[in-house]
């Protein structure tokens, strides 16, 4: 058997080397795959301490309350209490206006109740005497009461002459006061012919300066001019006149209210008053037919604004007068009838005594008993109607006295006087019901209780109740001074800024400090929310997944654990309370880097 030959050396090398080379790599690869990993692991220990929620915003100082104040009425500022700058109280006085005619229809009102109470007390007088002799006619005729009968009928005979005294009375009273208002508006009309004449005069004389060569405005004050000139001097064409001639004229309106007597009729006075006012207005269209033009000099201009106010005046002073007439009549009126009422309640009284007397000298029947019965319910009608008018007089008391207050205005609150518009002498007019905006003559605002407003996104309103407390500071003193505050209410409407939904806040400061001021620029943090001594950790080591919450937790050098957990308040400094899952002291994995 042959022997098997052997491989030459070098051929055994060709196998080798590639052998080698594998199990270098192959135990590179191992020890590769082997070796300990160098892992950089930053973590932060679960601590328990106080956890505060805050939202910071920034929003403007405003005075707790302001105010701005207008006239219900139109009349005549009387006095001013206090001017821009003044601090004043709740309930102190800023406005009066003139309140003379409405205080003499109050009292007159006064008068009208006082008349009224007293036929009250006589209908339920007589109301007692009816239900008396009801009651007697029940009972049956006694000699006594026939004397007490005729006693009633003599008693009833007197309050029918007394009655007819007091209608008398009333009746003489009441032209007197209805002459003395006549006598007062037949006054006032020269004095308002007199404004008229010279509110002309002044017009002609500026007609003449600078109104003489442009057609069209020279047209449209000579119209309206002769308009007035007629109505109010009698004299027709005159739109061109002046001053020379036109102050010779003593026609039309101004003649007849110059020469009315004092023997002249409430008439003659009414048509006087009427026919001057509408003379007035047509004055006072011609003043404004005057342009106001650079051309006209500042001395002329102020004339004629004197005019206008003047002649305004007297449109009102004659027009107060002729409500003045027809307050009066109405009041004379209601006087007359109360009187007369009264008389005829005396009438009825009287014929009620004299049946009486009748019915127990003749006995009772059924049929009497029935006719007191009726005289009853109309004795209980006329009371009930009494008490009407009383009660109807008591309303126009409180009328008055409604009006009466509407002449002052009062500060309603404690603060600082910001705007005043008006001026003694003014006519003031309240605002139009129509109007979209208020006349206001005075503004108040609080100079104490500063508040602040601000807005929220909604993204945090959820977070803020009333009574959250705030730290503040003012721009104006920086941040090194803190100021407390704490909210008082929160709109449920949203406002939109810029595109944007938000919310307005308001806060108000806790003390009061002399160094705040309206309009200054503040920032707030309002805390919302707060935990005492509770676990936190970093918002950032929170995991979320699948509607969960995790944390890592490193349990030893080489052992990291997930943990489910539940948290909390979200603190405004980056931390998250845990509710339960670790403890305090616990290692939170924040990051790991290999």
């Amino acid at each position: 058997m042959p022997m098997p030959k052997k491989t030459p050396f070098y051929k055994r090398k060709l196998y080798i080397i590639p052998t080698i080379l594998i199990l270098i790599a192959a135990g590179w690869v191992t020890f590769s795959m082997t070796r300990e990993k160098v892992v950089d692991i930053q973590t932060m220990k679960a601590v328990k301490k106080d956890l505060i929620q805050e939202v910071s915003v920034t929003g403007s100082v405003e005075p707790s309350e302001s105010v701005n104040l207008s006239f219900e009425i139109s009349g005549k500022v009387n006095e001013i209490f206090a001017d821009v700058g003044d601090r004043v109280i709740a309930g102190q006085k800023l406005i009066s206006l003139s309140s003379a005619d409405l205080q003499a229809q109050l009292n007159q009102a006064y008068a009208g109740v006082t008349g009224a109470n007293a036929l009250v007390q006589q209908y339920q007088a007589a109301l007692d005497v009816q239900k008396a002799k009801l009651e007697e006619i029940k009972k049956g005729t006694r000699p006594e009461e026939i004397q007490l009968s005729q006693t009633a009928l003599e008693n009833a005979r007197k309050s029918l002459t007394d009655a007819q005294s007091n209608l008398n009375n009333v009746d003489a009273k009441n032209e007197a006061d209805l002459t003395g208002v006549y006598e007062a508006a037949r006054t006032a009309l020269p004095t308002a012919a007199d404004a008229g004449k010279s509110a002309l005069l002044t017009l002609s004389d500026i007609q003449s300066v600078y109104f003489t060569e442009s057609y069209q405005d020279k047209y449209s004050i000579e119209t309206a001019k002769a308009t007035a000139v007629y109505e109010l001097l009698g004299t027709a064409n005159a739109g061109g006149w002046i001053r020379q001639y036109i102050s010779t004229l003593n026609g039309g309106v101004y003649g007849k209210v110059q020469n009315l007597s004092l023997s002249a009729s409430g008439q003659e006075i009414e048509n006087a008053l009427k026919e001057s006012i509408s003379a007035l207005q047509k004055v006072k269209n011609a003043l404004n037919t005057i342009p106001i033009t650079s051309n006209i000099s500042s001395t002329d201009l102020t004339k004629l604004d004197t005019e206008k106010t003047s002649v305004g005046t007297q449109i009102d002073t004659l027009t107060g007068h002729e409500q003045s007439i027809s307050l009066q009549k109405a009041a004379n009126q209601n006087l007359i009838t109360t009187a007369e009422n009264a008389v005829n309640t005396a009438k009825n009284n009287l014929a009620s005594a004299a049946d009486e007397l009748r019915l127990k000298q003749a006995g009772s029947t059924n049929e009497q008993i029935k006719a007191q019965e009726a005289m009853v319910r109309q004795a209980e009608a006329y009371l009930a109607s009494q008490r009407a008018q009383v009660s109807s007089q008591q309303a126009v008391v409180q009328n008055y006295k409604a009006q009466l207050d509407k002449t002052v205005l009062y500060a309603p609150i404690t603060g600082l006087v910001t705007k005043m518009e008006a001026k003694v002498g003014e006519v003031v007019f309240p605002s139009s019901p129509y109007s979209t905006s208020r006349v206001t003559f005075v503004s108040i605002i609080s100079d104490k209780n500063y508040k602040i407003e601000t807005y929220v996104a909604e993204i945090d309103i959820a977070k803020i109740e009333i009574g959250d407390p705030s730290k503040v500071t003012l721009d104006a003193y920086g941040d090194e001074k803190e100021f407390e505050a704490r909210v008082t209410g929160v709109d449920p409407a949203e406002t939109i800024i810029e595109g944007i939904p938000t919310y307005k806040v308001t806060l108000e400061f806790t003390r009061e400090d002399e160094r705040i001021k309206s309009g200054m620029t503040a920032n707030l943090d309002i805390m919302t929310n707060k935990r005492e001594m509770v676990i936190t950790v970093p918002q950032r080591a929170v995991i979320s997944k699948n509607g969960k919450k995790y944390l890592k937790i490193l349990k030893n050098e080489y052992l990291i654990e997930e943990v489910e957990v539940q948290t909390g308040l979200r603190g405004s400094d980056g931390t998250i309370e845990i509710l339960e899952g670790i403890n305090e002291g616990d290692e939170v994995v924040l990051s790991i880097e290999e």
